[in-house]
């Protein structure tokens, strides 16, 4: 059964289609990587399927129901989050207030008692569980700017997780990491439940093929590929435009 699908899914600014009759299929519990050379239109993809951009034509389904449009809000209620290319933190705040806020956020409780909600044995518990899970749990009292870069796309993470999702859409997770970092990284995105469903955006060729169930692949905007990855690596379509190219490493920010 399919979690998510995309029917034709195009978006243009006037002339410039950065998003071309796509057809996507993305099945429960599937980890499935979309890649493709610079300009390829992958993070426009996601921000489609996020609801930070509406579509110009074609659908986009989510566990049977059209969410083509929708504000991330509502996109994220229905079980979609995402973190971005950039980080998206409150750095003055420490790592558990982080976290308390987009707990407290997805469960709708009014600012005027953040103070009684956070201090609840119930949500204390509830962001503890996510720190332990993104690995953050000892440093859950320091302040965020003083995190490293990869304790911080870690907290990103923690705060995706926040809205309990069934789709986890990640952009780019291991940019800008040290070869140590990103080892980190594929490592805890291995280790979330086998039930969660993730697309993640990734330019690092070791990292998609660690993770990935299935890979399409993107190039002007259009599905070149899909498929297994031994599937992709024997296409020959698909390494001439991409795989091929600089030691299958490019840098993404389509």
């Amino acid at each position: 059964m399919n979690l998510l699908e995309t029917h034709d899914l195009t978006k243009a600014f006037g002339a410039l289609v950065v998003t071309n009759a796509v057809n996507l299929r993305v099945a429960m519990r599937e980890r499935h990587a979309v890649i493709g050379p610079n300009g390829a239109g992958k993070t426009s993809l996601l921000n489609q399927l996020g609801g930070q951009l509406r579509p110009s034509s074609g659908k986009i389904v989510f566990k049977g129901q059209d969410i083509t449009g929708l504000a991330p809000e509502r996109i994220c209620k229905m079980g979609v989050s995402r973190t971005f290319q950039r980080n998206n933190l409150f750095p003055n705040l420490s790592v558990f207030e982080n976290v308390r806020l987009a707990v407290q956020s997805y469960r709708g409780l009014s600012w005027r008692f953040i103070r009684s909600a956070g201090a609840s044995p119930e949500m204390r518990e509830a962001v503890e569980r996510i720190l332990d899970q993104v690995n953050l749990l000892a440093r859950a009292r320091q302040t965020t700017r003083d995190l490293s870069y990869g304790e911080q796309r870690q907290l990103e993470m923690g705060i995706a997780l926040a809205c309990n999702p069934e789709l986890l859409l990640l952009d780019e997770p291991t940019s800008g990491m040290s070869p140590a970092e990103t080892e980190r990284m594929t490592e805890l995105i291995r280790s979330f439940p086998a039930s969660l469903t993730i697309i993640i955006v990734e330019h690092d060729m070791q990292v998609v093929f660690a993770l990935a169930d299935r890979i399409t692949v993107l190039t002007y905007g259009r599905v070149l590929a899909s498929g297994t990855p031994a599937e992709i690596t024997a296409n020959d379509e698909v390494r001439e435009a991409y795989l091929g190219q600089e030691g299958g490493h490019e840098r993404s920010h389509a």
